[in-house]
């Protein structure tokens, strides 16, 4: 069984900084991930998955890598439907390696992390002091509070915290509106490979919200609301497990 990738502790100011560094670096060939690669006699591409990011692909620190490219180590990925390699980028500081799979399973491939019923659902709570755990998607590296409860979703009604067809309109509260419920909802494949990102969300009186921006003399803030039934079916799941 695949182990989770690695957490790592890290400052705001760090995720900013490395952004703005991956980013810069991503422009040179020395630093993107190929398209494809020949793997013994056969084409491995990658490109078939979006806003997912690798979750249960070891981390190769101190391994031998299967082979070496010139600017790659390539590892088979073993317990999942199809033939995978991931590529980690041998100047890359931080372990967030690019999923390849072969050509001939491109379109299958695709089809299956895009299928809703080939993941499982979770909904958790943030604390307010707890460590971070890494998520990456490619070279766009983001940093997300660690859940401190994981209760699975009964359905499938929700693509793993892509809300936006849910969402009614934005409201302004003053910044008092902070002692709220901070759930967050993911969802992560059934092979244990991908995760999409840990979406946090606020519940008050009852209502579901995604936190934004704070206005500019930080006074109060904007939030989205969502629409009855979907703030009905989320609380309803906290108030099952006694957190409402």
């Amino acid at each position: 069984m695949m182990r989770k990738i690695f957490k790592v502790f890290c400052a705001a100011i760090a995720v900013a900084v490395g952004s703005a560094v991956i980013s810069g670096c991503s422009l040179l060939p020395k630093y993107r991930d190929p398209k494809s690669m020949d793997i013994d006699g056969k084409t491995y591409v990658t490109g078939f998955y979006k806003n997912l990011w690798t979750n249960g692909i070891p981390y190769r620190e101190d391994e031998t890598a299967d082979f070496e490219s010139r600017y790659h180590h390539w590892w088979k990925i073993e317990g999942t439907p199809f033939d995978l390699y991931c590529a980690e980028n041998k100047e890359a500081l931080i372990w967030a390696p690019a999923v390849y799979c072969a050509e001939e399973q491109f379109d299958a491939a695709k089809a299956y992390y895009e299928s809703a019923v080939n993941y499982d659902y979770y909904i958790g709570i943030y604390l307010e002091d707890d460590e971070h755990v890494e998520v990456q998607d490619g070279n766009r590296q983001l940093l997300e509070r660690a859940v401190s409860t994981i209760m699975q979703f009964e359905d499938e009604k929700f693509v793993g915290g892509l809300f936006d067809p849910y969402k009614d309109y934005k409201v302004e509260y003053d910044v008092e509106f902070l002692d709220w419920l901070r759930p967050t909802v993911y969802r992560v494949s059934k092979d244990g490979l991908f995760t999409t990102i840990h979406l946090e969300l606020a519940i008050y009186n009852d209502r579901l919200y995604i936190p934004g921006a704070t206005t500019e003399d930080n006074l109060s803030s904007f939030y989205d609301i969502f629409d009855d039934e979907t703030s009905d079916y989320i609380t309803s799941l906290f108030k099952q497990y006694n957190f409402l």
